[in-house]
């Protein structure tokens, strides 16, 4: 008995000896993980949605229909890109030389593999315009740049998710600043922002402005600080999720 004893000793000590409500606990532990792994899985959809869509119009029945044919895609994207323009000049909203990225393909219809990424960047540049347009101490859009790489991007992750790099440059009032972050991360495209750079242009916007134009007049001194105007640069990607 003694000898058994020893043995049944060695034999706990090294193993782990699995009984019913052991096994029960287990199976719970793994419903439990599975179904927050599914959770993880349809948030990740949830946000990879719009950029992986496409155009929607409305056929002659007046059905919303997803765009299926190349040369009416392009017709489409250069409507929409016509209607970006119009909104921007509307709200007298300045944009620099090129500020905005859109492809031109001239008389050329594109492939569905082009197609795919110029949709994509219509999407993001898309969003750029609307947080320019939803923040009145924007004063101009002086850039979007799509970029080669990014620097937090962790290759190890490749197999969930892809890293869309692009640079931001904006001139707008001071006290807007922390506002065009704040709208820049709630985006429903998924910006991760790098990096941020913030410098002087030595105007000044006046708050005696007119109303009717809605337009800063640029003069040389002021008493009140959120009437600079400054130029912010914002480093970030977009999470581009495989799923």
């Amino acid at each position: 008995m003694k000898d058994l004893f020893t043995a049944l000793e060695k034999y706990a000590a090294k193993k782990d000896l699995y009984n019913e409500s052991w096994i029960a606990s287990k199976g719970q532990e793994a419903e439990v993980y599975n179904k927050e792994i599914e959770k993880c899985r349809s948030f990740l959809k949830e946000k990879d949605d719009h950029l992986e869509s496409v155009f929607m119009i409305q056929d002659t029945e007046e059905r919303v229909i997803k765009v299926e044919d190349e040369a009416l895609w392009k017709n489409e994207y250069e409507k929409r890109i016509s209607a970006l323009l119009t909104k921007l000049e509307t709200n007298h909203i300045a944009i620099g030389d090129g500020a905005l990225p859109f492809q031109n393909w001239g008389q050329v219809i594109p492939t569905w593999e082009n197609i795919l990424s110029a949709q994509k960047k219509f999407w993001i540049i898309e969003a750029i315009v609307n947080i320019v347009l939803n923040n009145h101490k924007i004063t101009k859009l002086e850039k979007i740049t799509f970029k080669e790489s990014c620097c937090s991007y962790d290759p190890a992750f490749a197999h969930i998710y892809s890293a869309i790099p692009i640079t931001m440059r904006f001139e707008l009032q001071a006290d807007g600043i922390q506002f065009l972050l704040h709208d820049v991360l709630k985006s429903p495209i998924p910006f991760i922002i790098e990096g941020f750079n913030i410098s002087s242009t030595n105007k000044i916007s006046n708050p005696d402005f007119s109303i009717e134009n809605n337009n800063p007049v640029h003069v040389e001194t002021s008493n009140n600080v959120s009437n600079f105007i400054t130029d912010i640069t914002i480093d970030a990607y977009i999470i581009d999720y495989k799923t």
